[in-house]
């Protein structure tokens, strides 16, 4: 089959990991850019990125790409990309634009005058023109403009892949799955030992590392893709991408999570039910301060308040209970906690013997280990 250009999106500090994934699914030519890495594959390999990958945000699919002078052969160039291949005239479909550089004094303009180009298209040949519906189009376009050059992609992922589909309760403060997936591959867990979430929240650490012990793909729970709106899916070819799953029955570790908060944990519980992971899963209501491993070793990966909700004296009180915490209670264990605030990390009084800068949304935060040892080291 021939060879399909792809980008896969991602946030910034993610591209090693998602380029690692996607060479492990099959992808060929893999280039990092920024927070996207560019592959190569056939159409299963779009299918098994958007199925499989955990690091992705979004897959586009390069249907074209050309250079223009004015409005007029941009215009020009994109009727000719033929869309009825992929949609039919009672579709509708939508257009977002980035650009740098670019001769087009906004990116709306663009969008606007590619919209026109498909839906004159459309209006020559079948004598009616798709309407636009920018909430949840059946064809969603990107063109990428970089001066004079454009790329036009199909977005085939539809909502972003880290509504990853088990998440029916959402906390205020939640850590995206993508970036809870790559905290967990970061830490260099394998599911050699208990892995421990002290401050659980929605529950979405311990259910992203279940998923990676048990080899459940990050979008098994996922109802819909874009591409399954399009004219040329392929639905057999689609369920022998699912099929490849190779999902284990059982692992031997346990994953414990707690929170003070009997609201969060409640969230935590209907997450890790619509998750179907309740046997592998404990939740209980404690303070970190309550909590210690069942069994050491242990890995704990944990997400913080960062201070956002609390004033200073508070947060780097906080945070000095959490060293404390860490040196009485888990000696003999490994932690990870991500935070923005890098003051009130200062007072967890551990020196930390890594340190990642990851994003969790908008904010640049730390990614820390420390390595817990009984006694005076």
């Amino acid at each position: 089959m021939d060879s399909e250009k792809f980008v896969a999106k991602t946030y910034a500090g993610l591209e090693e990991l998602l380029k690692d994934e996607l060479v492990a699914l099959g992808a060929t030519n893999c280039q990092i850019g920024t927070r996207a890495v560019e592959f190569e594959g056939d159409m299963a390999m779009m299918y098994r990125a958007n199925y499989f990958c955990r690091y992705a945000l979004r897959i586009l699919w390069q249907v074209q790409e050309f250079t223009f002078r004015d409005n007029k052969q941009f215009y020009e160039q994109i009727f000719k990309f033929p869309a009825e291949r992929l949609m039919d005239a009672d579709n509708t479909l939508a257009f977002s634009v980035t650009m740098s550089g670019s001769m087009f004094r906004t990116p709306l303009f663009a969008a606007q005058l590619a919209k026109d180009a498909v839906c004159d298209r459309f209006r020559d040949k079948f004598d009616q023109r798709p309407s636009v519906d920018k909430e949840s189009p059946d064809v969603q376009f990107h063109i990428h403009i970089y001066n004079n050059h454009a790329a036009l992609f199909l977005d085939s992922s539809g909502e972003s892949l880290h509504k990853r589909g088990y998440r029916v309760s959402t906390h205020p403060a939640q850590i995206s799955e993508v970036v809870a997936a790559a905290m967990v591959k970061l830490s260099g867990w394998h599911g050699e030992c208990d892995l421990i979430d002290p401050m659980c929240g929605s529950g979405t650490i311990l259910i992203e590392a279940a998923m990676q012990a048990l080899n459940i793909p990050a979008g098994f729970f996922r109802e819909h893709y874009g591409f399954e709106r399009w004219k040329n899916f392929d639905r057999r070819l689609w369920q022998r991408v699912t099929d490849e799953a190779d999902i284990h029955d059982d692992v031997p570790v346990n994953f414990y999570g707690s929170d003070i908060s009997a609201r969060f944990l409640g969230m935590a519980e209907a997450n890790v039910k619509a998750a179907r992971l309740g046997d592998f899963i404990r939740l209980f209501r404690k303070a970190m301060r309550d909590t210690q491993p069942k069994r050491t070793p242990a890995t704990l990966i944990f997400n913080p308040p960062y201070g956002e909700r609390l004033d200073m004296e508070e947060i780097d009180e906080f945070y000095k209970e959490i060293g404390d915490t860490l040196k009485q209670n888990y000696a003999g264990c490994t932690a990870f906690l991500i935070s923005s605030n890098i003051q009130a990390i200062k007072h967890i009084g551990l020196h930390p013997s890594k340190k990642t800068t990851l994003f969790n949304g908008a904010l640049e935060c730390k990614f820390l280990r420390y390595d817990l040892y009984a006694g005076k080291r």
